[in-house]
């Protein structure tokens, strides 16, 4: 017989919500948030009770923009990659890009994180006035 996979939603991501909807400026109800993020409120109470598995990239987005969680945040603590790192995983040279930075140790992936942000900077073309 084969294993019965969890389809729960990560507890940080679930403890990441609740206290984004308890520290809201606005202090949104249940509804107001999933009316704002384009999900049933019934979807959205049973996630937080731990009923249901981690909602669409688009869902964490919206939820991330209503909740006003900072960008991947959401994602990181449902353990998935965001549509721009899956738009960055389509391209040709993202396997060997990758394959070449699973060496790099975790503590020096705050540097290479940094180093790549002002690359990509660097990469944009300059903002004519």
């Amino acid at each position: 017989m084969a294993e019965n996979k969890s389809t729960k939603a990560p507890a940080p991501f679930i403890r990441m919500l609740k206290k984004a909807m308890d520290e809201h400026p606005e202090k949104l109800s249940l509804r107001q948030v999933a009316k704002r993020a384009d999900i049933s409120a019934s979807y959205l109470s049973l996630l937080l009770s731990d009923e249901r598995g981690v909602p669409s990239n688009d869902a964490i987005a919206q939820l991330e923009r209503v909740l006003r969680i900072p960008e991947g945040e959401l994602f990181k603590a449902a353990e998935r990659p965001d549509n721009r790192a899956l738009e960055f995983f389509r391209k040709e040279e993202a396997g060997p890009i990758m394959r070449s930075l699973a060496e790099v140790p975790n503590s020096q992936l705050p540097a290479l994180r940094e180093w790549s942000e002002k690359f990509v900077q660097k990469q944009k073309p300059a903002k004519r006035k």
